[in-house]
């Protein structure tokens, strides 16, 4: 199966309503783009529309690889804007600008290509329950780029207190994985980390000059060098991590409310989550009836049911309440924020199947339908298409399905790339840059030597059978999704990337954490089997 093979393939609608006022200060724009982000598409306005940047107002962020509609509004004066890829044309006037509260959600229309008959079929299947029970409300690999460019969780190395770490893989951990940006740079820095005079003379532009020059000044003030990243930077990967530890703590909460031969996987690049063939109808409306919120620190934490699964998954990552005071960052400050547990999509049509006119022998689906503000389309379709948890050869042992780990992830080998255990540093506190392999990073939450009570340990992770089309053409076991053109096979363990770039590999904590008590690290940086360029985010 894959997706995007086409960017007519995926088209996203906003759903948004205004109050109209003919004589308001707030002009309304309909701004349809393609094979743009949402901040490229902004920035081709604010150049040929002649408007600062900072007055441009808008609901959310869409993908690049789509052709997306969504509102925009722009104090006192109209833009019409006509070019390729983009287009931009007032429809209104109002008297506020345009927030994320004013959409509804957003309505889809995507086509899956190269489906197997058997695929087509059971897509007709799997239809009624999705309809009926909805789905986990989880949030998709959109939120988890920093997996996939390999940068792990700097977010958690923010709240356990290494600020070196953490600005480390924010600025030079090079990605494996993008076709641009500033690679080269990454690694240059990487190679000379703790000599910041010499990092210094390579950095150019507002996002690394201040921090340097910051370290030149200080040496170790890590924490303070990260406050003047930019801030949208900060805001990525602090919400990655929040989103993580919710998709974790609803996945350990609904697992025993599943009945067995209810259980179904859906794979994601942060690991496998659990979700539903059909709910019991009390389960249901519990979802529907409990807070479920985003972690915060400050907050009551929701349903008590998800309250004690939100705790269990912090002390799972060895984090206590005191560290989101102790270690905060500007930026990178965590609220309670509402999101709903369970959704359900709304008008969806019946699918049109039809012969695929790009893969010989092969079916194309036409999927229409809407979801509220918040939810994943990609995550709808790999509950679409999700698989059984227990399948023929998966260990009865299996457990919650949120942790990709195994007794082969514990074993694999040398990892490619990655900085390496940490070598005694030469005086005057320049860091040599380290080579060969690597053990794995302490970027990613722990694996605790025994499972918690009641849930029994993780079973080896089935690849997933959703795939764009931009990640299928390598190898692939039974671990994880095919990589590309420089993946290599997967093991049973998850994620094994084979002969393929670098794995979760990094310079190891001083402390000796991935041996501690709070257990070993489990192999994360998978590759993305299907990773859209813009993160759901709101403004």
């Amino acid at each position: 199966m894959r997706l995007k093979c086409l960017t007519s393939d995926f088209q996203v609608r906003e759903q948004l309503t205004f109050t109209e006022n003919p004589g308001g200060q707030h002009f309304v724009h309909l701004l349809r783009k393609e094979k743009l982000s949402t901040p490229e598409a902004l920035s081709m306005i604010v150049r040929d529309g002649n408007v600062e940047r900072g007055s441009i107002s808008y609901a959310g962020l869409k993908d690049r690889q789509a052709v997306t509609e969504q509102f925009i509004s722009i104090p006192d004066r109209a833009v019409d804007i006509d070019r390729p890829g983009l287009r931009v044309r007032c429809i209104g006037r109002t008297d506020r600008p345009i927030t994320s509260r004013m959409s509804s959600g957003n309505a889809f229309t995507i086509v899956v290509r190269d489906l197997a008959p058997a695929q087509a079929a059971s897509l007709r299947r799997n239809m009624p329950s999705l309809v009926k029970t909805g789905f986990p409300n989880y949030f998709d690999d959109q939120r988890f780029g920093c997996l996939r460019h390999g940068q792990g969780f700097a977010m958690l190395h923010v709240l356990r207190g290494d600020h070196e770490e953490a600005l480390h893989s924010l600025v030079a951990e090079p990605s494996e994985v993008a076709i641009s940006g500033d690679i080269r740079l990454k690694r240059a820095l990487r190679a000379r980390w703790g000599d910041w005079d010499a990092c210094m003379e390579i950095v150019r532009g507002p996002v690394y000059e201040p921090v340097f020059q910051h370290l030149q000044r200080t040496r170790n003030d890590f924490r303070g060098a990260i406050e003047l990243l930019p801030q949208r930077m900060r805001v990525i990967h602090a919400f990655a991590f929040q989103s993580f530890l919710w998709n974790r703590a609803l996945s350990r909460m609904v697992w025993p409310w599943i009945a067995s031969a209810q259980r179904l996987r859906i794979t994601t690049l942060a690991g496998a989550l659990v979700a539903w063939k059909y709910l019991d109808p009390r389960r249901e409306e519990e979802l529907v009836k409990m807070e479920t919120p985003l972690y915060g620190p400050e907050g009551a934490g929701g349903g008590a049911p998800f309250r004690a699964a939100m705790e269990g998954e912090l002390a799972h990552s060895g984090l206590r309440r005191d560290d989101f005071l102790a270690n905060a960052v500007p930026g990178m400050i965590w609220k309670e924020e509402p999101r709903d547990a369970l959704v359900k999509p709304m008008d969806m049509a019946e699918p049109k199947l039809a012969p695929d006119d790009m893969h010989r022998g092969k079916m194309m689906a036409v999927l229409e339908f809407r979801l509220p503000r918040g939810a994943y389309a990609t995550m709808l379709l790999k509950r679409m298409f999700a698989q059984p948890w227990y399948e023929r050869g998966s260990d009865e042992r299996d457990g919650r399905g949120f942790e990709a780990e195994s007794e082969q992830g514990e074993s694999r080998g040398p990892q490619r790339g990655g900085r390496g255990d940490r070598r005694p540093e030469p005086r005057g506190g320049m860091r040599r840059p380290t080579r060969g392999p690597s053990r794995p990073r302490d970027n990613y939450v722990p694996r605790p030597e025994s499972p918690p009570v009641g849930l029994p340990p993780q079973a080896p992770q089935d690849r997933g059978p959703l795939r764009d089309d931009r990640d299928v053409r390598g190898g692939g076991g039974r671990g994880g999704y095919d990589r590309g053109p420089r993946g290599g096979g997967g093991g049973r363990g998850g994620f094994d990337r084979g002969p393929g770039p670098r794995g979760p590999g990094g310079r190891g904590p001083r402390d000796e954490r991935g041996t501690g008590p709070r257990g070993p690290v489990p192999d994360t940086n998978a590759p993305a089997p299907f990773t859209p360029d813009e993160e759901d985010f709101e403004p």
